[in-house]
């Protein structure tokens, strides 16, 4: 069987098959969305259990055949010792989950440990780190996740939310993941970061949310009009309003503001 050569490799399409190493039993690089890029999967037989198994090792380009091989033949190794390379990693996680973080830079960097591996681009996991170490950790670092609110966050924030909105969102968001990340592990209630936009002014060209009333599914609507619109014992004229538009498919606000000589019930019959 030929080699996989980076030539082949760069010519996979999202809707071709995946193509062996050809060097390490199993491996095998897989098509994504992406011309030119895939993943790499290490199919093996797991020694613990005989069942078949498959391992995630990275994204190419990002990890290079010469990269994914190396991995490959060390998970193969445990194979051959008996050790089950998949159930090795999850350990090696939980082992560092087991730590507690005593304070807000060790929970980043605990968690920028466990999820820099499912990056696609290397530039983009020291993004993801180096954007917590120049803006959170000198304000926040060193105290403990329990402690923190939304208007420390809301510090950490302020000094670029308007000059850097973007940069703002970012940490934002990389802060609201490890604080999560200790929510999941007991450490704390909730993450905070959710509401730091309360304490902080309106950035420029941006509204509010709006949070939309949850969607009656189509199956309930009769029983909805039978049972609420059309109560006897309360009848009301926004009950009439609302079954107006439900059986017209008009506009609330027109109907709203119509008058009758607007309607023409001859018609509507």
């Amino acid at each position: 069987m030929a080699l996989l050569t980076d030539t082949r490799a760069r010519k996979l399409k999202p809707m071709d098959k995946s193509v062996s190493d050809g060097s390490i039993p199993g491996l095998s690089l897989h098509p994504t969305n992406t011309a030119g890029r895939g993943k790499w999967i290490l199919r093996f037989q797991s020694p613990l259990t005989g069942k078949r198994r498959d391992m995630g090792l990275g994204s190419y380009p990002d990890v290079s055949i010469a990269a994914a091989r190396r991995k490959a033949f060390e998970a193969r190794e445990a194979i051959a010792d008996g050790t089950d390379p998949l159930e090795q990693r999850r350990a090696e996680a939980q082992a560092i989950a087991s730590i507690a973080p005593p304070n807000f830079e060790t929970a980043g960097r605990t968690v920028f440990a466990e999820i820099k591996g499912g990056f696609r681009n290397g530039k983009h996991a020291d993004q993801w780190i180096s954007t917590l170490e120049r803006y959170a950790f000198p304000i926040i670092g060193s105290r403990e996740v329990a402690e923190l609110r939304a208007a420390d966050f809301a510090d950490v924030l302020r000094p670029i939310w308007l000059d850097k909105p973007e940069t703002a969102s970012r940490v934002r968001q990389r802060c609201d993941t490890v604080m999560k990340w200790c929510a999941a592990r007991d450490y704390i209630v909730a993450s905070p970061v959710g509401v730091v936009s309360k304490l902080l002014a309106r950035q420029p060209g941006k509204r509010e949310r709006v949070e939309h009333h949850p969607a009656l599914p189509w199956r309930e609507i009769p029983n909805f009009v039978r049972m609420v619109l059309r109560d006897q014992s309360r009848i009301s004229v926004g009950k009439q309003a609302l079954e107006f538009t439900l059986l017209t498919a008009a506009r609330s606000g027109e109907v709203r503001g119509m008058i009758w000589d607007e309607v023409d019930l001859e018609r509507l019959v």
